[in-house]
């Protein structure tokens, strides 16, 4: 019962962020209704990047195993929780992202290098399937 108390914490703390950043955004005449395909793009990748180096990245295992025997019912382990779900941490890096890109000018070329190293990865993602699917073959013409 105290994990759903967390969760609610979590969930109500996002929203009152996002409600606040994107009120604050509004006022300050920063948010835009239009987006460019490539600013989306830009932001998505570097999303991408976010997620996968706090979810799964060995650099940030440190932080991912500090807190991964955390009671679950606990503050620390529903952020354990958080960090270790790639949907969880994309909802708020989107939401990090979006704020920094509006309000943020020094923002734009971190998320540059961000997506820029979010397409390395898919790059490196990609190559890798090539390889083990043609090793596959490989194998399987061998034992013929």
């Amino acid at each position: 019962m105290k994990s759903a108390f967390w969760n609610s914490v979590y969930a109500l703390f996002f929203v009152a962020l996002v409600l606040l950043g994107s009120d604050w955004l509004v006022k300050e005449g920063f948010l835009s209704r239009y987006i460019s395909l490539g600013d989306f793009l830009l932001m998505a990748l570097a999303i991408f990047r976010l997620v996968r180096l706090t979810s799964y990245d060995v650099i940030t295992a440190f932080v991912r195993d500090g807190v991964a025997n955390a009671p679950k019912d606990s503050f620390v382990g529903t952020f354990s929780q958080l960090i270790h779900c790639p949907w969880c941490t994309g909802l708020w890096f989107s939401f990090f992202v979006v704020f920094a890109f509006y309000a943020l000018p020094i923002a734009w070329p971190i998320i540059l290098i961000l997506a820029l190293a979010g397409v390395a990865s898919l790059i490196q993602i990609l190559s890798n399937l090539i390889g083990w699917h043609a090793e596959g073959k490989k194998r399987e013409v061998q034992r013929v």
